[in-house]
């Protein structure tokens, strides 16, 4: 009994100190990317022949999905067109973009080169820039995959329905396809966009979020954003690309069969999944299998993620929201991984099968497993005075609690501190007032005493619903973004 003890605390040991080594690492070499960034030149580009379909996904999304398309159709890009698929919404999404835009009914002659549930209807708006596609459910990827059968250009964009690009993202997030032909996918920042004010189709105002629940995600997905994924991205290493805005090639989404959903069965699916397969999260498992692809067939692939295109995008304001997305994300986290567990520890998958899988799966899906039974066993030693449980429990909160306090502290610092070059109002971005950067580096702190125990225990969920074979996206009610004309009728 003794022996196991002294196994388990040695790999308790083991296991969280290259948890925070890997962390520590990732912030210092994040720093050193975001230095030599600070230094780089401006390029000029010739973006004419790089022309992108814009993909919105929209299933009951009456209350965002004008102000979407209208931000969309004012981006500083020229050659480019925006797909709308309404995704057999129960509410009023199809009449408002009907009301809004001059629409014509079009005949839909396009191949179907993925398979998708049933297309009714597909209109077209007088200049021909924005495309609405009717279809009935089947889900996000299959509204996605309709779009890619109908796009008529090089590049898709997928982009949610809740979210807005800045003027300069496209142009941005199609800079490293034009400086290497490698890159399959790229991607930007997200930023919050609670509370958010727009103008003229221009963010005017991005206020200090007054819910906490906000708050706490501010500085969660800039430490996501600024920190792990640059890391990551630059070590090939990065198998996460958020479907709120991410570019891919149209050419490499054909070859691998487009995403995954119900009705998908593509011969690439079926020859690296074994059939037709679906997950919570699509986002991340069509990155992996994007990896697959070019690994398998020897072409070298690179996946970018950058700081400077910035999309805002609707985060939950409670706890029940949160939690369920959380739990969904780390679903779709278990999902990807299963799905292509073939790949792990595999030599012919370089960086991706030897080291990101494995990192993914141990640091970051087991996670909570590994700290939630750490804390268990050290209780039980202390009862049982096995060993000096108390000490060694009160040792691993404290390094647990030190170590995330400071991490979230440098984020939010490293963010006020950046000067990353890009044509982004920077203003719209950051909290400049002292008032303002002190209580969110307050509410950081905080969060790491409660916070971060709340996404732990949603996170458990998601390891139940796999468990359970649940398939439910849970999506959350949305509230839209502020306009300066409802501003004004509020007042």
């Amino acid at each position: 009994m003794e022996y196991v003890v002294r196994v388990l605390e040695k790999l308790i040991v083991l296991y969280f100190a290259a948890y925070f080594l890997i962390d520590i690492f990732l912030f210092v070499y994040a720093l050193i990317i975001h230095k030599k960034n600070q230094n780089k030149k401006n390029k000029e580009y010739i973006y004419t022949d790089f022309s992108i379909s814009i993909i919105v996904p929209a299933y009951n999304e009456e209350i965002s999905i004008v102000d979407c398309i209208k931000m969309l159709s004012k981006v500083d890009y020229e050659n480019f067109e925006i797909i709308v698929v309404n995704d057999g919404s129960k509410d009023h999404t199809l009449q408002k973009m009907k009301k809004h835009f001059s629409f014509k009914e079009v005949e839909f002659n396009f191949v179907s080169e993925i398979k998708t549930n049933t297309i009714k209807k597909v209109y077209r708006n007088l200049d021909n820039r924005i495309i609405l596609i009717d279809k009935e459910n089947g889900g996000k990827a299959d509204s996605v995959n309709a779009g890619i059968n109908y796009s008529t250009k090089k590049y898709i964009c997928t982009i949610d329905a809740d979210s807005i690009l800045d003027d300069q993202a496209l142009k941005k997030v199609v800079q490293p396809m034009i400086d290497n032909k490698y890159n399959f996918v790229t991607g930007g920042f997200l930023a919050t966009s609670n509370d958010l004010i727009i103008n003229d189709n221009k963010v005017v105002n991005y206020k200090m979020p007054k819910n906490i629940w906000v708050l706490w995600q501010v500085v969660e997905y800039i430490k996501s954003f600024m920190i792990a994924r640059i890391s990551l991205s630059k070590m090939d290493m990065l198998l996460i690309m958020s479907g709120a805005f991410s570019l891919f090639k149209k050419k490499d989404l054909l070859a691998i069969g487009g995403f995954l959903s119900s009705f998908n069965s593509h011969s690439y699916i079926l020859k690296t999944l074994g059939s037709v397969k679906k997950t919570v999260c699509e986002d991340m498992e069509v990155v992996i299998r994007l990896w697959r692809y070019y690994k398998e067939n020897k072409i070298k692939g690179k996946a970018t993620f950058l700081p400077d295109p910035v999309c805002w995008t609707e985060v939950p304001d409670n706890a029940k929201n949160l939690f369920k997305q959380r739990a969904r994300w780390h679903q779709g986290l278990g999902e990807s991984l299963k799905l292509h567990r073939s790949i792990m520890f595999e030599p012919k998958y370089g960086t991706i099968g030897l080291l990101a899988m494995p990192y993914y799966f141990i640091f970051e899906f087991l996670s909570p497993l590994a700290k939630l039974f750490s804390l268990i066993f050290l209780i039980i030693l202390s009862v049982l005075k096995v060993i000096n449980g108390e000490w060694m429990l009160l040792l691993f909160i404290s390094v647990l609690l030190i170590t995330t306090i400071i991490m979230s502290v440098i984020t939010v610092i490293l963010e006020s501190k950046s000067k990353i070059t890009s044509s982004v109002n920077r203003k719209t971005l950051r909290y400049n007032s002292f008032k303002d950067w002190i209580w969110l580096l307050f509410t950081s702190i905080l969060g790491s005493f409660s916070y971060e125990f709340f996404k732990m225990a949603a996170q458990f969920k998601g390891m139940l619903n796999i468990l359970q074979h649940k398939n439910e996206w849970n999506k959350f009610e949305r509230k839209g973004i502020q306009t300066m004309e409802i501003k004004e009728q509020i007042k």
